[in-house]
């Protein structure tokens, strides 16, 4: 009973066949809305460049290696120098003994290099001693003689110092004149010009006395006479 309720309910609602809606008059416009054009086709845009990987970051340098320094300790001496004595004051005692009194005045003008000038004076009479012996070095003297002279000289310091200190060696040009002298004519003075060459030692002490010594040997000509003699030196004084 049921089955033919449901049955006759559905044959009741169902819809009739209808025939299609006959076609539109031709050259009438439909209702329908012209179709839309289809979407443009999308734009494809190229594909950016691809950057390079950024490069990894400089690895630090391993350090250096050092080795180890040992250290040992070490003593240091100071030497402080003296203070300069660059110019010396002499006298030179030993041929007062023969009657001339002479005396040096040296000036340092490098290290290692002086220049020095000797005066000289014939101020009493003496003997000394016979010809060609002392007599010839100062000027053909005889004991009876006055004379001047001079002695300029260069000295060439072995030892580097700030003072006229140590051993030294160099020449000297003699210039003089001699009256009564034991060549030539005697009755007036006459020139005489001569070379030598010292070698001595010298100590500055006390801040300031000065005393040295050598040997040399000189050759020394007047009036057609030449002379060859030895030469000691010995000198006292003061540096500054």
């Amino acid at each position: 009973m049921g089955l033919l309720i449901m049955f006759a309910a559905r044959e009741t609602y169902a819809q009739v066949n209808l025939p299609p809606p006959p076609p539109p008059p031709i050259g009438q416009a439909t209702d329908l809305p012209a179709p839309l054009p289809p979407p443009p086709p999308p734009t494809q845009r190229p594909a950016p460049p691809q950057r390079p990987a950024p490069a990894p970051p400089p690895q630090p340098a391993p350090p250096a290696y050092h080795a180890p320094v040992r250290r040992r300790p070490e003593v240091v001496y100071v030497v402080e120098e003296p203070p300069a004595h660059p110019v010396a004051i002499t006298l030179n005692p030993l041929p007062l003994v023969w009657g001339r009194l002479s005396g040096n005045l040296e000036v340092e003008l490098a290290p290692h290099h002086s220049l020095v000038a000797s005066p000289n004076l014939l101020i009493f009479n003496e003997d000394r001693g016979t010809p060609h012996t002392l007599s010839n070095g100062f000027g053909f003297a005889s004991p009876a003689s006055n004379g001047v002279g001079i002695e300029l000289g260069y000295h060439y310091w072995l030892r580097w110092a700030r003072s006229l200190r140590g051993p030294f060696l160099g020449p000297s040009l003699l210039l003089g004149s001699t009256s009564n002298a034991t060549v030539g004519d005697p009755s007036h003075a006459q020139s005489y010009w001569g070379v030598a060459f010292d070698a001595g030692v010298e100590e500055v002490i006390f801040d300031g006395f000065t005393i040295g010594g050598g040997l040399g040997l000189g050759f020394i000509r007047m009036a057609g006479s030449d002379a060859v003699f030895p030469r000691v030196l010995l000198q006292i004084g003061w540096s500054f």
